[in-house]
This record gives structure tokens, sequence and C-alpha cells, in this order.
């Protein structure tokens, strides 16, 4: 998302959710460029899952020295590669999967950019380990979708309890139907929410 974006963004929201609007006011931020490199995100989103942001940071690290992000050594990594790296045996499972298919056809998800984000949601969970968080944070961070929300963040649900002053996050089906306040605009609205508690997805790094 550019900078123009993200303003226009920023007034929307301030006028749909004026408690949204004083944390936004507290904060900057900054534009996000449209990632190309598919094949890094998709990796970078799969070594995040359910790990904090400071151990995913680290094992990406050491997974691109390890590999130099080419599907073709991904998908023949060893175990003592995988151990050196840090990877569980089921994340390895998913990138070797993952790399394979990159591997059988390198512009295999070139077209993704054309696509609605539901169907790019839909294509992407057909891969063995990317779930639709997964490939929420793909449409967010590496195609700059400005409107995604993901109900199953829990930086996202904490920041809302946080910012609400409530016992505990509300289900997910709610919090998604809280979110529609923020339409068109609820990535936007989710960077900010991180930003408050200087934790963003892996899948930005």
């Amino acid at each position: 998302m550019d900078a123009e974006t993200i303003r226009t963004a920023e007034a929307y929201l301030a006028k749909q959710d004026p408690m949204l609007g004083k944390l936004i006011a507290g904060q900057q931020l900054e534009p996000r460029p449209v990632r190309h490199d598919y094949f890094a995100s998709l990796c970078r989103s799969i070594i995040g899952q359910q790990v904090s942001v400071a151990a995913a940071a680290a094992i990406y690290g050491r997974f691109e020295e390890s590999t130099n992000l080419e599907p073709a050594l991904v998908a023949s990594m060893d175990d003592e590669t995988t151990k050196a790296i840090g990877l569980s045996k089921q994340k390895t499972g998913y990138l070797k999967d993952l790399a394979q298919h990159f591997v059988d056809d390198p512009q295999i998800y070139d077209h993704l950019s054309r696509l609605e984000d539901e169907a790019i949601i839909a294509e992407l969970t057909a891969v063995k380990g990317i779930g639709v968080w997964t490939a929420q944070m793909f449409l967010m961070f590496t195609l700059g979708r400005a409107d995604v929300f993901a109900p199953d963040d829990i930086g996202l649900q904490n920041a809302l309890i946080k910012l609400h002053g409530w016992e505990k996050s509300p289900p997910k089906k709610e919090l998604a139907s809280f979110a529609e306040r923020w339409k068109p605009y609820r990535s936007v609205a989710s960077l900010h929410l991180w930003q408050s508690l200087d934790n963003v997805p892996a899948a930005t790094y």
C-alpha cells in the first residue's frame, strides 16, 4: 500500500471508529511495497505460523541463508539442515511441498494478483500447510490488499482486548463482524492494531 492509500484509509477509519482513530493519531504507518517473490513470501508465512515474531524472524533468516530461497534446494533439504535451521518436522513438510509446486512450475502463482481475495484464499489453501491465516497474510503483506482482516490472529485479538478493555476476545465470527465497520480498509486497521502491540506478523519481515 502506498502512502496516499494509507492516509486516506486512516482518515476514513477515524470517522468510522473513534476509538481506533485515537490509536491511529498516535502512530504512523510506513508505505508497504507490493512483493513479487511469492515463494519467499509464502515460506515466510509458513515459518511464522504459531511462533513469536522474533522466533519466526530468526528461523527465516537461517532458512534463507541455508537455501538461498531456491525451491529446488528447499525441496531437497535433509534432516541435518532443517534441524540447524530450527524447523519442526511439520513445517519442513509444508515447505518442501510448497517448494515442489514451484519446482514443477515456477510460474504457478503468477496469476494471483489478478484474482479477487476469496479466489486467492481458495487457491492457496489447497496447498498443504497453507491455511486461511497464511493466505490472508499473503494478501495483506505480499499483494498489498487494503481490505483484509484475520480474526484467527492472536495479535489482533490481543490488540482489540487492550483497545476496548475487554476481558477476553469474542468468538472469531463476532470479531469478523466487528471488523466490518472498517471496510474497505480492514488491512490498515489491522496494521495499526498490530503496531499498538509492537507486534507485526512475521510475514512482514
